[in-house]
């Protein structure tokens, strides 16, 4: 009895039995829910290093491979459930329809890319790159085709 409360007492106030009290206080957890425990902290990890993304599927894989273990999906959905982690749905990407070309260059080139000197052939491309949250840049590259060296290259960043 600490604190001046009976042990009974509070028992019958949480509607328990004494002896349950009693078990749990001298309780330790066994070999299985040490396992079962690392696990879940492990999957709470990776899933908020990840955003929410891993679901339990993906979380199988990865800890499966870190661990060298062969652990069911169904111990991994248990654990996800227990601890109300569920995979975040990625919107689907739409798909493009490409458009009939407003304007159309010569080819001059005719796949002929031997050039007998430098600077008497050039190319150039652009190319779109992604990167941070939605953020978009281009960069536009001029190759000499006698010997493939950039002559000339933009960047520039453009907020989506």
């Amino acid at each position: 009895m600490k604190k001046g409360y009976a042990i009974a007492l509070l028992c019958a106030l949480a509607g328990i039995a004494r002896s349950a009290y009693y078990r749990w206080l001298k309780w330790t957890p066994s070999a299985r829910e040490r396992e079962i425990y690392k696990l879940a902290k492990e999957a709470k990890r990776r899933y908020d290093k990840r955003d929410g993304i891993l679901g339990y599927r993906q979380m199988r894989t990865q800890l499966n491979r870190k661990l060298n273990q062969k652990y069911n999906k169904k111990r991994y959905y248990r654990i996800m459930c227990a601890l109300g982690l569920k995979a975040v749905i990625r919107k689907k990407r739409p798909h493009y329809v490409s458009a009939t070309a407003i304007h159309v260059a010569e080819n001059k080139m005719n796949r002929n890319f031997d050039a007998p000197a430098p600077n008497v052939k050039t190319s150039t491309d652009v190319t779109e790159l992604k990167y941070g949250n939605r953020r978009k840049a281009y960069l536009s590259a001029i190759i000499d085709v006698y010997d493939n060296s950039i002559v000339s290259w933009v960047l520039r960043d453009v907020a989506s």
